[in-house]
Protein backbone atom coordinates (compact mmCIF):
# COMPACT_ATOMS: atom_id res chain seq x y z
CA UNK A 1 0.00 0.00 0.00
CA UNK A 2 1.65 2.91 -1.19
CA UNK A 3 1.51 5.78 1.61
CA UNK A 4 -0.84 8.40 0.29
CA UNK A 5 -3.53 5.08 0.68
CA UNK A 6 -2.87 4.62 4.67
CA UNK A 7 -6.07 5.89 6.52
CA UNK A 8 -5.05 9.00 7.97
CA UNK A 9 -8.40 9.31 10.13
CA UNK A 10 -6.45 6.84 12.48
CA UNK A 11 -3.35 8.36 12.95
CA UNK A 12 -4.29 10.51 15.95
CA UNK A 13 -5.25 6.83 17.57
CA UNK A 14 -2.00 6.08 16.83
CA UNK A 15 -0.20 8.88 18.01
CA UNK A 16 -2.06 8.88 21.61
CA UNK A 17 -1.20 4.74 21.76
CA UNK A 18 2.37 4.54 20.84
CA UNK A 19 2.65 7.58 24.10
CA UNK A 20 0.58 5.64 25.86
CA UNK A 21 3.33 2.96 25.52
CA UNK A 22 6.15 5.28 25.44
CA UNK A 23 5.13 6.14 29.11
CA UNK A 24 4.28 2.45 30.13
CA UNK A 25 8.28 1.94 28.91
CA UNK A 26 9.48 4.84 30.78
CA UNK A 27 7.61 4.07 33.83
CA UNK A 28 7.40 1.07 34.26
CA UNK A 29 11.15 0.07 32.86
CA UNK A 30 13.29 2.72 33.23
CA UNK A 31 11.82 4.20 36.46
CA UNK A 32 10.80 7.78 34.50
CA UNK A 33 14.56 8.42 33.76
CA UNK A 34 12.81 10.54 30.86
CA UNK A 35 11.26 13.88 29.75
CA UNK A 36 7.95 12.89 26.54
CA UNK A 37 9.55 13.52 23.37
CA UNK A 38 7.30 14.35 20.67
CA UNK A 39 6.05 12.02 18.31
CA UNK A 40 5.53 12.07 14.78
CA UNK A 41 4.70 9.82 11.35
CA UNK A 42 6.72 9.56 8.55
CA UNK A 43 6.70 8.28 5.16
CA UNK A 44 9.25 6.04 5.39
CA UNK A 45 9.76 2.52 3.58
CA UNK A 46 13.48 2.01 4.64
CA UNK A 47 13.60 3.13 7.99
CA UNK A 48 11.01 1.70 10.31
CA UNK A 49 11.76 4.74 13.15
CA UNK A 50 14.38 6.94 14.44
CA UNK A 51 15.45 9.41 17.82
CA UNK A 52 15.77 12.65 16.83
CA UNK A 53 18.13 14.16 19.43
CA UNK A 54 18.03 18.37 18.61
CA UNK A 55 14.28 18.05 18.14
CA UNK A 56 13.36 15.35 20.87
CA UNK A 57 11.09 13.52 18.81
CA UNK A 58 10.76 9.86 18.19
CA UNK A 59 9.74 8.94 14.60
CA UNK A 60 7.72 6.08 13.42
CA UNK A 61 7.35 4.68 9.83
CA UNK A 62 3.40 4.96 8.95
CA UNK A 63 3.78 1.73 7.18
CA UNK A 64 5.03 0.03 10.16
CA UNK A 65 1.89 1.36 12.03
CA UNK A 66 -0.41 1.10 9.68
CA UNK A 67 0.48 -3.34 8.52
CA UNK A 68 2.53 -4.42 11.16
CA UNK A 69 1.01 -6.13 14.30
CA UNK A 70 1.26 -4.01 17.66
CA UNK A 71 4.12 -5.76 19.27
CA UNK A 72 6.49 -4.57 16.53
CA UNK A 73 5.26 -1.16 16.62
CA UNK A 74 6.03 -1.48 20.32
CA UNK A 75 9.42 -3.12 19.62
CA UNK A 76 10.34 -0.78 17.22
CA UNK A 77 9.25 2.24 19.56
CA UNK A 78 11.51 0.71 22.37
CA UNK A 79 14.52 0.84 20.23
CA UNK A 80 14.15 4.33 19.79
CA UNK A 81 13.78 4.56 23.03
CA UNK A 82 17.01 2.99 24.55
CA UNK A 83 18.41 5.69 21.79
CA UNK A 84 16.98 8.67 23.69
CA UNK A 85 18.01 6.75 27.19
CA UNK A 86 21.73 6.48 25.93
CA UNK A 87 22.08 10.09 24.68
CA UNK A 88 19.74 12.03 27.71
CA UNK A 89 20.73 9.86 30.16
CA UNK A 90 24.00 8.28 29.77
CA UNK A 91 25.30 11.24 27.68
CA UNK A 92 26.52 9.57 25.11
CA UNK A 93 25.89 11.29 22.24
CA UNK A 94 29.66 11.32 20.77
CA UNK A 95 29.13 7.36 20.10
CA UNK A 96 27.94 5.98 17.03
CA UNK A 97 24.17 5.70 16.61
CA UNK A 98 24.75 1.75 17.89
CA UNK A 99 27.15 2.36 20.29
CA UNK A 100 28.43 0.76 23.51
CA UNK A 101 25.82 2.96 25.64
CA UNK A 102 23.46 2.15 22.96
CA UNK A 103 23.75 -1.85 23.59
CA UNK A 104 24.19 -1.54 27.44
CA UNK A 105 20.63 -0.08 27.31
CA UNK A 106 18.88 -2.58 24.89
CA UNK A 107 20.68 -5.51 27.18
CA UNK A 108 20.13 -3.76 30.91
CA UNK A 109 16.18 -3.49 29.71
CA UNK A 110 15.66 -6.08 27.33
CA UNK A 111 15.48 -4.44 24.07
CA UNK A 112 16.18 -5.64 20.53
CA UNK A 113 19.71 -3.91 19.05
CA UNK A 114 19.69 -4.86 16.26
CA UNK A 115 20.13 -2.05 13.21
CA UNK A 116 17.42 -4.05 10.94
CA UNK A 117 15.22 -6.54 11.67
CA UNK A 118 14.53 -9.65 14.64
CA UNK A 119 17.27 -11.89 15.92
CA UNK A 120 17.83 -14.88 13.10
CA UNK A 121 18.35 -18.52 14.44
CA UNK A 122 21.69 -19.79 14.93
CA UNK A 123 23.59 -21.95 12.83
CA UNK A 124 23.68 -25.10 15.06
CA UNK A 125 19.75 -24.23 15.75
CA UNK A 126 19.11 -23.79 11.59
CA UNK A 127 20.53 -27.53 11.51
CA UNK A 128 18.27 -28.56 14.23
CA UNK A 129 15.24 -27.26 12.44
CA UNK A 130 16.11 -29.27 9.45
CA UNK A 131 16.48 -32.67 11.19
CA UNK A 132 13.52 -32.04 13.55
CA UNK A 133 11.20 -31.21 10.30
CA UNK A 134 12.11 -34.49 8.70
CA UNK A 135 11.01 -36.31 11.98
CA UNK A 136 8.20 -34.57 11.71
CA UNK A 137 7.25 -35.07 8.05
CA UNK A 138 7.74 -39.26 9.06
CA UNK A 139 5.00 -38.33 11.96
CA UNK A 140 2.91 -37.78 9.59
CA UNK A 141 2.68 -41.29 8.34
CA UNK A 142 -0.24 -43.73 8.54
CA UNK A 143 1.69 -46.06 10.68
CA UNK A 144 0.65 -45.48 14.08
CA UNK A 145 4.13 -46.30 15.91
CA UNK A 146 6.24 -45.58 13.63
CA UNK A 147 4.38 -41.59 13.66
CA UNK A 148 4.66 -41.87 17.85
CA UNK A 149 8.19 -42.92 17.28
CA UNK A 150 9.15 -40.29 15.15
CA UNK A 151 7.10 -37.50 17.22
CA UNK A 152 8.63 -39.02 20.25
CA UNK A 153 12.31 -38.62 18.82
CA UNK A 154 11.55 -35.15 17.32
CA UNK A 155 10.86 -33.77 21.23
CA UNK A 156 13.60 -35.77 22.77
CA UNK A 157 16.25 -33.82 20.22
CA UNK A 158 14.89 -30.51 21.16
CA UNK A 159 15.61 -31.23 24.67
CA UNK A 160 18.69 -32.73 24.33
CA UNK A 161 19.68 -29.37 21.69
CA UNK A 162 18.56 -27.13 24.56
CA UNK A 163 20.24 -28.99 27.61
CA UNK A 164 23.52 -28.99 25.86
CA UNK A 165 23.85 -26.20 23.32
CA UNK A 166 24.45 -22.69 24.82
CA UNK A 167 21.84 -20.20 23.65
CA UNK A 168 23.26 -17.30 21.19
CA UNK A 169 20.18 -14.99 22.51
CA UNK A 170 17.12 -14.56 23.02
CA UNK A 171 14.18 -13.04 20.86
CA UNK A 172 9.74 -13.13 21.17
CA UNK A 173 7.01 -13.29 19.15
CA UNK A 174 3.52 -12.71 19.92
CA UNK A 175 0.72 -15.40 18.34
CA UNK A 176 -2.78 -15.44 18.23
CA UNK A 177 -5.30 -12.78 17.60
CA UNK A 178 -5.82 -10.15 20.29
CA UNK A 179 -8.88 -10.09 22.22
CA UNK A 180 -10.86 -8.77 24.92
CA UNK A 181 -11.53 -12.19 26.93
CA UNK A 182 -8.94 -15.23 27.47
CA UNK A 183 -10.34 -18.39 26.75
CA UNK A 184 -9.93 -21.24 29.33
CA UNK A 185 -8.19 -23.09 26.07
CA UNK A 186 -6.03 -20.99 25.18
CA UNK A 187 -4.78 -20.07 28.61
CA UNK A 188 -4.52 -24.24 28.80
CA UNK A 189 -2.26 -24.41 25.54
CA UNK A 190 -0.12 -20.79 26.78
CA UNK A 191 0.77 -23.02 29.85
CA UNK A 192 1.40 -26.40 27.69
CA UNK A 193 4.11 -24.23 25.74
CA UNK A 194 5.68 -22.71 28.97
CA UNK A 195 6.32 -26.15 30.26
CA UNK A 196 7.42 -28.51 27.30
CA UNK A 197 8.48 -26.54 24.64
CA UNK A 198 11.44 -24.36 25.92
CA UNK A 199 9.90 -20.91 26.24
CA UNK A 200 8.29 -18.44 28.76
CA UNK A 201 4.60 -17.07 28.12
CA UNK A 202 3.07 -13.81 29.59
CA UNK A 203 -0.24 -12.31 28.65
CA UNK A 204 0.24 -8.81 27.32
CA UNK A 205 -1.58 -5.61 26.32
CA UNK A 206 -1.67 -4.77 22.50
CA UNK A 207 -3.36 -2.14 20.94
CA UNK A 208 -6.55 -2.60 18.34
CA UNK A 209 -6.91 0.29 16.33
CA UNK A 210 -10.17 -0.29 14.85
CA UNK A 211 -11.83 -0.63 18.58
CA UNK A 212 -9.45 2.15 19.58
CA UNK A 213 -8.67 0.29 22.95
CA UNK A 214 -6.93 -2.60 24.15
CA UNK A 215 -6.65 -6.27 23.80
CA UNK A 216 -4.84 -9.59 25.47
CA UNK A 217 -2.33 -11.48 23.46
CA UNK A 218 0.00 -14.27 24.30
CA UNK A 219 3.81 -13.22 23.71
CA UNK A 220 6.31 -15.97 24.19
CA UNK A 221 9.90 -15.21 24.84
CA UNK A 222 13.11 -17.63 24.23
CA UNK A 223 15.98 -18.43 21.49
CA UNK A 224 14.94 -17.22 18.18
CA UNK A 225 14.22 -21.17 17.18
CA UNK A 226 12.32 -22.10 20.13
CA UNK A 227 9.97 -19.24 20.09
CA UNK A 228 9.35 -20.54 16.04
CA UNK A 229 9.08 -24.09 17.13
CA UNK A 230 6.57 -22.59 20.08
CA UNK A 231 4.75 -20.14 17.74
CA UNK A 232 4.07 -23.62 15.00
CA UNK A 233 2.63 -26.21 17.98
CA UNK A 234 0.76 -23.05 19.11
CA UNK A 235 -1.15 -22.77 15.67
CA UNK A 236 -1.02 -26.50 14.75
CA UNK A 237 -2.87 -27.09 18.10
CA UNK A 238 -5.54 -24.55 17.33
CA UNK A 239 -6.03 -25.65 13.75
CA UNK A 240 -6.07 -29.65 14.68
CA UNK A 241 -8.25 -28.95 17.51
CA UNK A 242 -10.42 -26.61 14.64
CA UNK A 243 -10.33 -29.74 12.10
CA UNK A 244 -11.57 -32.02 15.01
CA UNK A 245 -14.34 -30.34 16.06
CA UNK A 246 -16.20 -29.62 13.00
CA UNK A 247 -15.30 -33.44 12.55
CA UNK A 248 -17.55 -33.77 15.56
CA UNK A 249 -20.52 -31.90 13.63
CA UNK A 250 -19.03 -28.03 14.31
CA UNK A 251 -20.58 -24.90 15.43
CA UNK A 252 -19.60 -22.39 17.70
CA UNK A 253 -19.57 -20.81 20.75
CA UNK A 254 -19.28 -22.24 24.74
CA UNK A 255 -19.25 -26.11 23.11
CA UNK A 256 -16.61 -25.40 21.58
CA UNK A 257 -14.50 -23.77 23.40
CA UNK A 258 -15.08 -26.82 26.04
CA UNK A 259 -13.98 -28.88 23.21
CA UNK A 260 -10.48 -27.25 22.94
CA UNK A 261 -9.91 -26.63 26.22
CA UNK A 262 -10.89 -30.60 26.66
CA UNK A 263 -7.89 -31.02 23.48
CA UNK A 264 -5.38 -29.35 25.23
CA UNK A 265 -5.89 -30.91 28.32
CA UNK A 266 -5.55 -34.36 26.10
CA UNK A 267 -2.66 -33.40 24.63
CA UNK A 268 -0.42 -32.22 27.82
CA UNK A 269 -1.48 -35.37 29.69
CA UNK A 270 0.11 -36.96 26.08
CA UNK A 271 3.22 -34.81 26.73
CA UNK A 272 3.71 -35.25 30.28
CA UNK A 273 3.33 -39.02 29.62
CA UNK A 274 6.19 -38.38 27.23
CA UNK A 275 8.33 -36.37 29.51
CA UNK A 276 8.24 -39.38 32.42
CA UNK A 277 10.20 -41.61 29.46
CA UNK A 278 13.33 -38.74 29.01
CA UNK A 279 13.33 -38.34 32.83
CA UNK A 280 14.14 -41.82 33.43
CA UNK A 281 17.04 -41.16 30.74
CA UNK A 282 18.14 -38.72 32.88
CA UNK A 283 17.12 -35.61 30.19
CA UNK A 284 15.38 -32.76 32.67
CA UNK A 285 14.45 -29.40 31.76
CA UNK A 286 14.69 -27.42 34.53
CA UNK A 287 14.20 -24.00 32.60
CA UNK A 288 16.94 -21.51 31.35
CA UNK A 289 16.87 -18.35 34.06
CA UNK A 290 18.38 -16.03 31.34
CA UNK A 291 15.08 -16.69 29.58
CA UNK A 292 12.86 -15.68 32.74
CA UNK A 293 15.17 -12.78 32.79
CA UNK A 294 15.04 -11.57 29.38
CA UNK A 295 10.94 -11.63 29.94
CA UNK A 296 11.74 -9.84 33.55
CA UNK A 297 13.47 -7.13 31.52
CA UNK A 298 10.89 -6.50 29.00
CA UNK A 299 7.79 -6.95 31.25
CA UNK A 300 8.94 -5.65 35.23
CA UNK A 301 5.24 -4.92 36.15
CA UNK A 302 3.89 -8.98 35.81
CA UNK A 303 1.57 -11.36 37.92
CA UNK A 304 0.74 -14.42 38.03
CA UNK A 305 -3.10 -15.51 37.81
CA UNK A 306 -3.84 -18.95 38.32
CA UNK A 307 -7.27 -20.39 36.98
CA UNK A 308 -9.25 -23.86 37.27
CA UNK A 309 -9.53 -26.47 34.51
CA UNK A 310 -13.10 -27.20 34.01
CA UNK A 311 -14.25 -30.57 33.12
CA UNK A 312 -17.24 -32.60 33.39
CA UNK A 313 -19.10 -31.81 30.11
CA UNK A 314 -19.28 -33.97 27.36
CA UNK A 315 -17.28 -31.76 24.59
CA UNK A 316 -14.47 -31.23 27.11
CA UNK A 317 -14.48 -34.98 27.33
CA UNK A 318 -14.77 -35.72 23.66
CA UNK A 319 -11.99 -33.13 23.44
CA UNK A 320 -9.28 -34.30 25.98
CA UNK A 321 -9.35 -38.23 23.80
CA UNK A 322 -8.80 -36.82 20.81
CA UNK A 323 -5.96 -35.07 22.53
CA UNK A 324 -4.55 -37.82 23.93
CA UNK A 325 -4.08 -39.54 20.45
CA UNK A 326 -2.67 -36.35 18.75
CA UNK A 327 0.66 -36.78 16.88
CA UNK A 328 2.85 -33.84 16.98
CA UNK A 329 3.77 -34.06 12.74
CA UNK A 330 4.48 -32.07 9.95
CA UNK A 331 3.43 -28.18 10.05
CA UNK A 332 0.62 -26.54 8.45
CA UNK A 333 1.52 -23.49 5.96
CA UNK A 334 -0.94 -21.02 8.26
CA UNK A 335 -2.10 -20.08 11.64
CA UNK A 336 -3.76 -17.96 13.63
CA UNK A 337 -0.65 -15.97 13.71
CA UNK A 338 -0.36 -15.85 10.16
CA UNK A 339 2.36 -17.96 7.70
CA UNK A 340 3.81 -20.91 10.21
CA UNK A 341 7.37 -21.19 10.28
CA UNK A 342 10.00 -23.43 11.28
CA UNK A 343 13.19 -22.86 13.53
CA UNK A 344 15.66 -20.99 10.90
CA UNK A 345 13.13 -20.32 8.25
CA UNK A 346 12.30 -16.74 7.19
CA UNK A 347 9.90 -15.03 5.25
Amino acid sequence: MAPEQFPRHLEARYLRAISTEWHRVNVQQLRGALRSPAFQLVDSENRLGAWHLATRTITLSRSLVHTQPWGVVVEVLRHEVAHQYAHEVLGAVDESAHGEAFRQTCKRFGIDDAAVGMPEASHAEGRLHRRVEKLLALASSDNRNEAESAAAEARRMMLVHNLSTPPSGYTFRHVGTPTARVPQYWRQLASLLGKHFFVEVIWVPVYVVSRDNYATVLELCGTPGNVEMAAWVHDWLLSTAGRLWEEEGGGSGAARARFFAGVMRGFYERLEASQKKTTEEGLVWMGDPEVRKFLGRRHVATRTINYAVRSGNEEFAAGREKGRDLVLNRPVTQGPSGPVRLIGKRP
